[in-house]
């Protein structure tokens, strides 16, 4: 199983998301972790990836980060940097993307009545998260997964001062969601809420809130039923690419072949 990781930050989490989403995901890699000593080796395929370089890391981070950086390294991870993910040369194919809380960094202003700053960040976080959501469709196999995680549904709220409604990207409702994917040629899922969580701001320190994943699968046709079949009859069951486990009809092959039909 291949995986993509977006925006790693100063990678300290990296491991642990990992493995708590395969599970929270029922994915079979998680059953390959050693719950003993999980971190010495990582079980999966694992690409993380950050859009700045050593240098921009370094001076937000300070040397931590290219020791976590080590340290995923020698788990067997593939630590990528200056990835844009909207915009980069192909990687994969993945069948699991995954990109936290997505931001550009630009939050608006609360002391600008007029609202103008909060509607230009949330332009530019809204062409984000369309872009990543349209860039997968380079990097995932067919019908793999997407999923994209965000934190306190950004940008709802009204303006205190001039009672001006405003909703941002909504990505709590379902049809919005919806919507952000079908752009992207994406089939929305599932809201999963992961808990409260500690994030990191772009522009540095803190904040806890509810993180929220929004996962999506490729809403284009399935692969032929017959390349189903073939692929499931030339691997052991333990060696299946994953992108056989998600195929709808995947149970109904496995016992048709079960019972040598």
């Amino acid at each position: 199983m291949r995986v993509i990781l977006y925006g790693c930050g100063d990678f300290s989490y990296v491991i642990e998301y990992l493995q708590e989403t395969l599970q929270m995901l029922k994915m079979p890699a998680f059953q390959a972790f050693d719950p003993s000593n999980w971190r010495a080796h990582v079980p999966v395929d694992v690409m993380a990836t950050e859009l700045r370089n050593e240098e921009q890391l370094r001076r937000q981070y300070g040397a931590r980060v290219m020791e976590n950086i080590g340290a995923l390294t020698r788990s067997g991870v593939n630590v990528q940097l200056g990835v844009d993910a909207v915009n980069h040369p192909f990687y994969g194919p993945f069948d699991l993307v995954i990109f936290r809380n997505p931001h550009t960094g630009n939050y608006g202003s609360s002391a600008d009545p007029s609202m103008v700053s909060y509607v230009e960040s949330i332009g530019s976080n809204s062409q984000l998260f369309d872009g990543v959501l349209k860039q997968t469709a380079r990097t995932r196999v067919p019908y793999g997964l997407v999923l994209i995680t965000v934190v306190g549904w950004p940008y709802l709220g009204k303006n205190p001062k001039g009672g001006l409604g405003f909703q941002g990207l909504q990505l709590e409702n379902a049809k919005y969601a919806i919507e952000y994917g079908e752009r992207a040629g994406l089939e929305f899922l599932q809201h999963i809420n992961l808990g409260q969580k500690w994030v990191a701001r772009n522009t540095g320190g803190t904040f806890v809130a509810d993180e929220i994943g929004l996962l999506y699968r490729d809403a284009t046709k399935w692969r032929d039923i017959r390349e189903l079949e073939h692929t499931m009859r030339a691997y052991d069951e333990a060696q299946l690419p994953e992108w056989t486990r998600l195929h709808p009809e995947f149970e109904a092959m496995k016992r048709k072949l079960a019972t040598g039909q």
